[in-house]
């Protein structure tokens, strides 16, 4: 996309204006379709809002970003509480349950009859019947993860029927994630489908930065990157700012729906140049498949990431139009500009800025951008007078410019501090190998898959595994080195401080309940969800160093297995007992792999005592 776009924000009936459309439908491609378009069919019944609360609170919504994905639909707060009844959308069917100790849970699909499907996520136990066919299918299987895809109108539900009580399976805190999906399985934002709660909050823009993006352009007469924040949300004209060539603009924006301050992403960015659309960014619905191009949105720096203010080579999101305008001389041409940003939520809140962006002549003097303050965005690397920006990188050997996305990969170092750390808090052995990869711009989909160093480790003792510095003293295992030829690899799939470590430490279980004492289950919170029989174990079961593996957890009361319900995020082992066990005492053993192969095993003496 590199050519001048003709597109006036306010909204206009006039056939002028509607020609225009269709016009830019034809400029900007299909990549522009993303609202989703309701059939005339009548009017549909209001969706039932999941929870029954008196207020409705998102933590979190459509399409934020995530560690490598996009968030597909939004949380709901729950009061920090568990057990709260979940009820069903609109008349349908279940279409699939799902179980894993990670990721979403415990999960119900639900296809409505409108076509759409509903997706429950993180539940602490399904109504009657979904979980008997579920509890089956592991039983058969011996496994504590399921996923049961289940025949077309097999197992009917009523708009308001309880389909299950929230929980925090496979997530770190109580609250429902729910998700609206169109006929194509395609994610839409559930706050244009009937799930929109009260917001009266105007998003808020917090900075705004200009970077080079071809080397020795000049921001304000000097070399390198400049930002603009006052310490509180900004409105109205910033001061100007001279470049000498082609650039690149990202925002550091914040929207929130509630008083709680939960930072939520705006529904739809815009960027005007001299009043021609040069950038559309609307959050309506997206493709699965299409995870990766999250990469092309962000600038990630240390301390936070901002949204490009362009949109990047490469990507494909639905509801994305424009292209790298502010690369491109044919839309930034010499002279005096006007830019400006308005970014809003799905209720109509807006925060909007403009600054006025003079080009010169590669070269020329400049003012040095008043307020603009210097900001560098770079990676430094080990060969001295080397640096990488988003765009150039830069070396003792002179200026070149780089494929999106540059990074440096050069040896790292441990401190004996930190050797003995993590030795002595995770049971980890240092290899002697480390890595540091380093990108201000990481736009790659796959990982790289890089060499350990050359003459080394010509065998791999056992349990070795790479780490990643989680940047809070700890490591978190990433994956293993793999032989490719006479050469061991590692794949990377962005920067940080990578590690081979080798895990020398068993799983730990810890004890059962107090005396072996084990009572009767909750009490009913809705008649579609049988309460256990009996108390819940949560038996402690941890591993600080490669992480206990799920599959490997086995239980067994009295010499018959039971299913178990790893629950890794709160360093826990679930175990429900049959509701047909008689009071009085029983042996419970259990037994655990970490992700390096070390076992651990107990036995409990329990005491059932209704």
């Amino acid at each position: 996309m590199s050519r001048r776009l003709a597109c006036p924000l306010q909204a206009d009936a006039s056939p002028a204006v509607a020609l225009a459309a269709v016009l830019l439908a034809i400029v900007f491609g299909a990549a522009g379709a993303a609202t989703p378009v309701r059939a005339q069919a009548g009017p549909e019944p209001t969706p039932v809002w999941p929870l029954d609360l008196p207020t409705r609170h998102l933590t979190s919504n459509f399409m934020e970003h995530r560690l490598g994905r996009f968030h597909a639909g939004i949380d709901l707060k729950t009061g920090g509480r568990c057990g709260l009844p979940v009820r069903a959308a609109e008349d349908g069917w279940i279409s699939r349950l799902r179980v894993a100790p990670f990721g979403y849970g415990w999960v119900v699909y639900l296809r409505g009859d409108s076509g759409r499907t509903y997706v429950y996520a993180h539940l602490e136990r399904l109504a009657d019947p979904w979980r008997e066919l579920v509890r089956a299918d592991l039983r058969r299987r011996g496994a504590s993860e399921a996923d049961l895809v289940l025949a077309p109108g097999a197992h009917r539900v009523r708009r308001g029927e309880v389909l299950a009580l929230s929980g925090q399976s496979g997530t770190l805190g109580p609250h429902l994630h729910f998700e609206v999906r169109d006929a194509d399985n395609l994610p839409l934002d559930p706050l244009a489908w009937g799930f929109a709660p009260p917001d009266t909050i105007a998003p808020a823009i917090l900075a705004v930065r200009c970077l080079p993006a071809a080397p020795d352009v000049r921001v304000a007469g000097t070399a390198g990157a400049r930002l603009f924040e006052t310490g509180a949300p900004l409105a109205g004209m910033l001061p100007p700012l001279t470049v000498d060539g082609p650039v690149a603009f990202t925002a550091r924006v914040n929207e929130t729906a509630d008083v709680a301050g939960h930072r939520l992403e705006p529904w739809r960015l815009t960027v005007t140049l001299d009043d021609s659309l040069v950038l559309e960014a609307r959050n309506d619905v997206f493709d699965l498949t299409t995870q990766a191009y999250m990469r092309l949105e962000w600038l990630q720096l240390p301390g936070g990431r901002e949204r490009w203010l362009m949109r990047r080579e490469g990507n494909r999101l639905a509801g994305r139009r424009g292209g790298e305008w502010s690369r491109d001389p044919a839309v930034l041409a010499p002279g005096d500009h006007v830019v400006r940003l308005r970014v809003e939520d799905r209720t109509g809140n807006a925060g909007e800025v403009a600054w006025r962006l003079t080009v010169v002549e590669a070269g020329a003097e400049a003012p040095t951008g008043a307020g603009w303050r210097s900001a560098p965005v770079e990676t430094v690397g080990d060969v001295p007078g080397s640096r990488l920006t988003p765009f150039c990188a830069s070396g003792p050997t002179g200026d070149a410019a780089v494929p999106p996305g540059p990074y440096a990969a050069v040896p790292g170092r441990l401190s004996p501090a930190e050797v003995s750390r993590a030795q002595r808090s995770q049971g980890l052995v240092h290899l002697g190998w480390a890595l540091d990869v380093r990108s201000p711009d990481w736009c790659r989909s796959e990982p790289v898959t890089l060499p350990l160093a050359a003459g080394r480790l010509d065998t791999l003792p056992a349990g070795v595994g790479l780490y990643i510095d989680r940047g809070d003293e700890t490591w978190g295992r990433v994956g293993s080195p793999q032989r490719v030829g006479a050469l061991w690899t590692v794949g990377i799939a962005g920067p940080g401080r990578y590690a081979l470590f080798a895990d020398r430490t068993p799983p730990y279980l810890g004890p059962g309940p107090a005396e072996g004492v084990v009572g009767p289950g909750p009490a009913v919170v809705d008649p579609a969800v049988t309460p256990p029989r009996w108390e819940v174990l949560a038996l402690p079961l941890d591993d600080r160093g490669s992480g206990v593996d799920p599959a490997t957890v086995s239980v067994e009361l009295d010499g018959v297995a039971l299913t178990p319900e790893p629950d890794p995020l709160r360093d826990r082992l679930l175990v429900e007992l049959p509701d047909d066990l008689a009071a009085g005492p029983h042996r419970l053993a259990v037994a655990a792999r970490d992700r390096a192969g070390l076992a651990v095993e107990r036995v409990y003496r329990l005491d059932l005592r209704p």
